[in-house]
């Protein structure tokens, strides 16, 4: 009786927990729901109040300005507009205190127009102010035919001055002097319509603080997840931003491996609207992006209209360096699946970066989803605005830190269980990752050895310790044959021509004729440069050819914090002061080989300052370098809901600044 009493109280009590649970189901649901059109409403509201100044106006389109009205100076007045004729030239154009929310003016030129443009404009009390002037440095693209520039103010007057000197780029600007410029009109542009860039912006961030506070208990224990929805999400919004232009660094290298690849076996068939985008080429000159949301919609219609990547009359097949192939594969299937579908070729070369952001944001993913320890540091680094940038461009050195850091979060798991034997399985994985990861550079091929670390405990027996530290010295051999032994045995009479006149082969004979005074040099300029490569500028904040991230700052505030309270660690060890060491010893070694890569193939013989290294170089070796700064004697006491979730929010914070910053404001209002 007691038995068929206690079944009876039990059922009763499912029962109603699982009436419960369903209104909590349903709850939650219109919690979600509510949240979706609360943040709906808000992105609608903010872009609503950016466009209250015009919505004051009586005029809300575009109205173009007499060419009467203009005062010129050595400028001619033609039928068609105002021809340059003298070196330097200067149109006033009177607006009497009208408000403009863009001005454009129009322009026949078949080079790159870098124009001043002087804006007077009313202050706050309502009067013009010259000592307020505004000066904007216009720089325009090849093929554009106007400037849209924002001035959301009251103005007074405008001047746009243009210099012969200051037309193209050096080493082209005598050749800019002599085409003439013609400018064909002006125009006051206080148009009303969405700026859909802008909206999805306001959109993004209000959706960003919806799921991190209504999510935050489940960040609490899966912070690789957060990283994903702020990679993918910023991501993509960077990538729709970004012009239909060069704007990574050496992209034009790596869009021609990846369409390379996509074109494989018979080659690319393409015109030169399409090929002027793999080489360095004034048509896609990457200091002369689109100033605007209308140039950028220019742009990318002109490269639609006439970008012909298949019947094209320039024929290439592109030799590519086979340890690189599997790095530009996720962009090479974006751009194999834009060809089949016969997407216009601007639109083509937005997607085709999002081949790269994927692969980027899955391998972080199960990397910080693994890493037994320094989670929170990995999730800062990979969320930094240059690691970003990198997956968001056409490039393989996201590539090249996805593989690593999954490689390193792998290796250190076996590590720090010492009671556990390690499979064959996670051997050859751990292998893989590196080999994967260093294939495309070589240089961090020392990271493999930091697998001689597999205590004693994890083998079976001395013959697997035996061959498995013989493969592991086997793999660091391959890797490294591949970048020493070419240059030892025949260096080459020519580096890196982007470095001027350099030479392997003299390179070579200064190291080996003056060892000591070359060991000397390498560790001043490691040492010189180290602050801004590890902990700096360089790399946290550096963005190709786009504008740097202000926020350095926050950004160094950001990593040290992470360094310091990120203790929490899944296994029952943590590293000790020899493995410290040998990680330590390893990680220089890289950074040996990066900096002696770049002496021998980019700088001049001769120059004590070691050229083209860069902050990004060190991204693979970032996060093992900081986990040795990383101390279980500094207990932080945070309960990780609010821990990671306040990391979360302020990686997110410090990238969408950076978006607006650098891509929004200049390039899509």
């Amino acid at each position: 009786m007691n038995h068929k009493a206690f079944s009876w109280t039990q059922g009763r009590s499912r029962g109603k927990k699982r009436k419960l649970t369903g209104n909590s189901s349903g709850t939650q649901l219109l919690k979600y729901g509510l949240a979706v059109l609360i943040v709906i409403f808000l992105g609608a509201a903010f872009e609503y109040f950016c466009h209250v100044p015009v919505l004051q106006q009586d005029s809300r389109e575009e109205v173009p300005i007499s060419l009467d009205t203009a005062a010129a100076e050595g400028f001619a007045r033609t039928e068609e507009g105002f021809l340059l004729t003298e070196e330097k030239g200067t149109l006033s154009i009177p607006l009497n205190g009208a408000y403009v929310e863009q001005f454009a003016y129009y322009f026949n030129y078949d080079h790159l127009l870098n124009a001043k443009v002087y804006v007077c404009y009313y202050n706050e009390y309502g009067e013009a102010d010259p000592d307020q002037d505004l000066l904007i440095e216009d720089r325009n693209n090849k093929l554009a035919e106007a400037s849209y520039l924002t001035i959301r103010k009251n103005v007074e007057s405008i001047v746009l001055s243009v210099e012969k000197s200051d037309l193209g780029e050096p080493g082209t600007r005598e050749e800019a002097g002599k085409i003439p410029l013609l400018i064909t009109g002006f125009s006051i542009c206080n148009e009303l319509a969405v700026n859909w860039y802008r909206l999805a912006f306001f959109w993004l961030v209000f959706g960003l603080l919806a799921f991190f506070w209504l999510f935050r208990g489940y960040l609490g224990n899966h912070i690789e997840v957060g990283f994903l929805a702020v990679c993918f999400s910023v991501g993509m919004l960077s990538i729709f931003s970004f012009p239909a232009n060069k704007i990574g660094f050496d992209e034009e290298t790596h869009l021609y491996r990846a369409m390379g690849i996509a074109s494989y076996p018979h080659g690319m068939n393409v015109d030169q609207t399409v090929f002027s985008l793999m080489v360095p080429n004034l048509d896609a000159w990457p200091e002369n992006q689109p100033g605007s949301i209308k140039e950028q919609a220019a742009l990318r219609s002109y490269r639609n209209e006439y970008g012909d990547y298949k019947t094209g009359t320039i024929h290439l097949e592109p030799v590519i360096p086979k340890g690189t192939i599997p790095a530009y594969l996720g962009q090479a299937v974006i751009l194999k699946i834009c060809k089949g579908f016969q997407i216009p070729w601007g639109t083509m070369l937005m997607l085709g970066r999002l081949g790269n952001l994927f692969v980027y944001g899955a391998l972080m993913y199960f990397a910080i989803k693994t890493a037994p320890v320094g989670k929170v540091i990995m999730t800062v680094i990979g969320l930094m605005p240059t690691s970003m940038f990198l997956a968001c461009t056409y490039s393989y050195d996201s590539w090249v830190t996805g593989w690593i850091y999954l490689g390193s979060a792998c290796l250190l798991k076996e590590i720090l269980t010492p009671e556990q034997e390690i499979t064959w399985k996670s051997y050859l994985w751990i292998l893989f990752c590196f080999l994967l990861g260093s294939s495309a550079k070589a240089v961090y091929a020392p990271m493999v050895l930091i697998a001689l670390l597999l205590p004693a405990s994890k083998f079976k027996n001395k013959n697997q310790r035996y061959v498995m530290a013989a493969g592991i010295f086997l793999a660091f051999a391959g890797l490294l044959s591949s970048f020493v032994i070419p240059v030892l045995v025949a260096p080459k009479e020519t580096g890196d021509i982007r470095g001027g006149a350099t030479s392997e082969a003299g390179q070579m004979s200064y190291i080996l004729g003056h060892f000591i005074g070359y060991l000397k040099l390498l560790f001043q300029n490691i040492f010189r440069t180290m602050p801004k490569m590890l902990f700096g500028r360089e790399i946290f904040s550096v963005q190709g050819h786009l504008a740097d991230s202000p926020f350095t700052w926050f950004a160094m505030g950001l990593a040290g914090y992470a360094v310091v309270t990120d203790t929490s660690i899944t296994t029952t060890r943590a590293l000790n002061g020899l493995q410290k060491l040998w990680i330590f010893l390893m990680l220089g070694a890289c950074a040996l080989l990066i900096w002696t890569s770049m002496y021998i193939a980019y700088t001049v013989p001769g120059q004590r300052i070691i050229a083209g290294v860069q902050g990004r170089y060190y991204l693979p070796i970032l996060y093992l370098f900081y986990l040795l700064f990383n101390s279980r004697m500094v207990v932080a006491r945070f309960k990780n809901m609010w821990y990671h979730t306040g990391i979360l929010t302020a990686s997110a914070w410090l990238l969408l600044a950076t978006m607006w910053v650098t891509v929004l404001v200049p390039m899509c209002m």
